[in-house]
């Protein structure tokens, strides 16, 4: 269900940022604004990923997860860069798609012992 829901979403960005490469009146500002409403969406996927809850209430991880994402947003640009480097290796070298959930399930793993390690400091 969820991985559908990620398809689903993932066309419909793709078809907007399309959609404003036409060269419709206001397609700059609507691009960027694709561009980041898709960023945002894809950092509290991820860190919804990365909760344990995600294996048993889904509504549940991704609320936590974007509760997370306001809280910590350092960690939520490194979800940002530890998924642009997956995408930029993969797109330099087809066979690396198939090892980068590797390093990014490490990266969302660091993300959250990172966040535990700061609560504790304070």
């Amino acid at each position: 269900m969820a991985g559908a829901v990620a398809l689903a979403g993932l066309l419909l960005l793709a078809a907007d940022l399309a959609l404003a490469g036409a060269g419709l009146q206001g397609a700059p500002l609507f691009a960027v604004a694709a561009a980041v409403i898709g960023a945002c969406a894809a950092v509290v996927g991820l860190r919804a990923c990365g909760r344990p809850e995600s294996l048993t209430d889904w509504r549940a991880a991704v609320r936590g997860a974007g509760r997370d994402a306001v809280a910590d947003v350092g960690g939520s640009g490194l979800v940002l860069l530890a998924l642009a480097t997956a995408a930029l290796c993969a797109w330099m070298l087809l066979p690396l798609a198939f090892l980068a959930p590797g390093p990014l399930a490490l990266a969302l793993t660091a993300v959250d012992v990172r966040r535990s390690a700061a609560v504790l400091l304070h």
